[in-house]
């Protein structure tokens, strides 16, 4: 009966865990910067500069690469903080990332949003970008990726570039993971 107890119902935790599509991980242990953030692997140098440092990072990750839904977030904290938010959503067609940013109804949030030249359509702001790129799956055409630096003075435009940087590593890696690169 020990021996249930021990291993049985951590099994069945973690299976529940898991099964309701939510995982609450904790990503380093060591005060660093991990080396992934809500499924895809970035550089600690590019993901410290937009959280705490120092602090126990972990994430609240509803992302299901293998079922994708419409739209589903991850959430990055830091000391049990809220410190991102990342919103992974498909649909059937394009949308232009500066005019989603710019509408009163956008989940975005974005403060002084600006068009970014690149291989994808973007939008950075000072406290957060979104991503799109053409990405075909079973529910939608397109892959769009909005990045929410929580907590931040959206007038500050101290994180504009970090912000920037990441997206950059953190969209065409991410790609990689949902088979569109």
């Amino acid at each position: 009966m020990t021996r249930l107890l021990k291993i049985g119902l951590p099994a069945v935790a973690l299976a529940l865990a898991v099964g309701s599509g939510v995982w609450y991980g904790n990503l380093n242990d060591d005060g660093k910067p991990p080396a992934s953030l809500c499924g895809t692997k970035v550089s600690p140098i590019l993901s410290e500069r937009l959280l705490q440092p120092g602090g126990k990072v972990t994430e609240r990750n509803r992302v299901d690469r293998r079922k994708p839904q419409p739209s589903s977030w991850c959430q990055v904290l830091v000391d049990g903080e809220s410190a991102l938010a990342m919103r992974f959503a498909w649909h059937p067609d394009a949308v232009d990332p500066y005019e989603v940013a710019q509408s009163g109804d956008s989940v975005s949030n974005m403060a002084a949003p600006a068009r970014l030249e690149g291989d994808y359509r973007a939008a950075v702001g000072n406290n957060g970008a979104i991503f799109t790129v053409q990405c075909r799956t079973d529910i939608g055409s397109y892959f769009t990726l909005t990045l929410l630096l929580q907590n931040s003075n959206p007038v500050d435009r101290a994180h504009r570039k970090d912000i920037e940087k990441f997206m950059r590593a953190y969209f065409p890696a991410t790609l990689k993971t949902l088979g569109c690169a």
